[in-house]
């Protein structure tokens, strides 16, 4: 892989100034036209920013604005810290920035403007829309959706969501916003409901569908927004390892809700072999949705049209995966043992991030316990992490290799992935020894030195937390490199 692209070391004296400037320079870029294109002069000039679209290619600790993206992620460099910070990724200046203003500030405590809390953003769950950051907050009497300008300042109440004492699912992908307004589950005494509220008057939310819980061990329903349709993805779980999975949709319309598809009674032969069913599926705008599976020499994302039911595979990766016996045995132990199940096959190291509106994405790590006992050649050999970037079709147009900078250190490159539209994908990564990602030698130093401290005390050590993109327009041209944008 060729060098990264050296990010621009920003002067502590200058971030107050950046942040003062933000407010400007945000104004600017959010003026859009008609079709929503901006009027800035940078590289991605022609996109195309509309705030009715749901951000289906986003994570949930993220979202994209007109000339950039909001996220939440970790510091790096500090010692024994798991703050979550907000920050803003300037695609026109190329460079992340913590949203704190004070000129004093080193980010990396509770005291930082940027500082985000558990209760201040349930689930790190953020949106853009209408030029505001939205959030759900949570207090010891309610659960509020609440918004901030483009700096974190001007902070308002927008709408009480709490109803009847229930409170807001705090599962990955438990809301979603669409065409002004917000979609999102409540849950309680065994009930979860799907409600809305809209983001432009003064109108309370809700309820417009009761789930019960069959169950009582598992029901985890999930929002994916896309287009003028809400998918509602519902897995139902009878034991530890069996789960029954649906498929719904709520036309935004109408607020009608159709059940569409029981995976488990109109393809039995897949239900069984479905990973992740409530955070690594993904939807198209033509009525398809991709979703993982695996059995035991196979990874494979599949392909099902919702209009009439036919199922492809579209991508396969040769794995060895859980056995059947061991699949079974997790069905039969008792719930309170399952933490101490330990599946070891290749499909645990795999994950589907989803669709951006064009491609599909694939993370592939290392299975390292397959690698206990291996000679140090071996290990090093299997060592390599990769990305398959693919169409709808399944035609792999990219993959990107990552690769360490210190050939003894682990293989296994975990990522947090943000997500991303067309313009950038966006990570963020507890390694420091990723090549195209590296620090600079100022904050590996910090971070030695910290390492050192904690040593002597044996105790604690350095966070690390490494912000990067990948330019998608690079996708296809074989050259595709990292670009490190952490803030130092």
């Amino acid at each position: 892989m060729k060098k990264s692209i050296k990010k621009i070391l920003v002067d502590v004296s200058v971030i107050t100034l950046i942040i003062g400037c933000l407010s400007a320079v945000m104004a600017c870029s959010s003026k859009t036209s008609d079709s929503g294109q901006t009027d800035v002069d940078y590289k991605y000039a022609s996109y195309v920013y509309d705030d009715n679209e749901p951000q289906y290619y986003m994570s949930d600790s993220a979202a994209a604005a007109e000339t950039g993206y909001y996220y939440i992620a970790g510091a790096s460099g500090v010692s024994d810290n798991t703050n979550s910070y907000m920050y803003y990724y300037d695609m026109v200046k190329q460079e992340a920035i913590p949203l704190c203003s004070d000129i004093d500030c080193d980010h990396k405590t509770k005291d930082c403007e940027a500082y985000i809390s558990s209760d201040m953003c349930l689930s790190s769950k953020i949106w853009y829309h209408n030029q505001r950051i939205y959030m759900i907050e949570k207090t010891a009497e309610k659960d509020i959706l609440v918004s901030y300008n483009k700096t974190m300042r001007d902070k308002k109440e927008e709408k009480t969501l709490s109803i009847d004492g229930y409170s807001v699912n705090g599962n990955k992908n438990n809301a979603c916003i669409s065409h002004g307004k917000l979609y999102y589950m409540l849950a309680g005494n065994n009930t979860i409901m799907l409600c809305s509220v809209s983001l432009s008057d003064d109108s309370q939310p809700h309820i417009i569908k009761t789930y019960e819980s069959t169950y009582n061990y598992l029901e985890l329903i999930v929002l994916y927004g896309i287009g003028d349709k809400v998918y509602i993805n519902w897995n139902s779980g009878i034991s530890v390892g069996e789960s029954i999975y649906y498929v719904e949709v709520l036309d935004i319309n109408t607020e009608n809700v159709q059940r569409l598809y029981n995976m488990n009674e109109q393809y039995p032969d897949i239900a069984d072999s479905i990973l992740n069913w409530n955070s690594e599926v993904s939807f198209d705008k033509s009525n398809n949705m991709y979703f993982p599976c695996a059995n035991e020499d196979k990874y494979i994302i599949r392909k099902l049209n919702l209009d009439n039911g036919e199922i492809k595979d579209i991508f396969t990766l040769d794995i060895e995966g859980t056995t059947e016996e061991a699949k079974q045995e997790k069905k039969e132990i008792k719930n309170e043992q399952v933490s101490q199940f330990k599946e070891t096959g290749d499909e645990n190291y795999i994950h589907f991030y989803g669709y951006d509106g064009k491609h599909l994405y694939v993370y592939r790590g290392v299975n390292l316990s397959k690698l206990q006992g291996k000679s140090r050649e071996e290990r090093l050999a299997a060592y390599d992490n990769y990305i398959y970037i693919f169409d709808t079709d399944g035609n792999v147009d990219e993959t990107v290799v990552l690769n360490k900078t210190n050939e003894g250190s682990s293989g296994n490159i975990t990522l947090d992935y943000k997500g991303g539209d067309e313009r950038c994908m966006l990570v963020t990564t507890a390694r420091a020894d990723v090549a195209g990602m590296e620090l600079s030698q100022e904050e590996k130093d910090k971070i030695e030195a910290i390492n050192k401290e904690a040593a002597k005390k044996k105790k604690g050590g350095a966070h690390i937390c490494v912000t990067a993109v990948l330019d998608k327009s690079q996708i296809g041209s074989t050259s595709m490199q990292w670009q490190q944008i952490t803030p130092e």
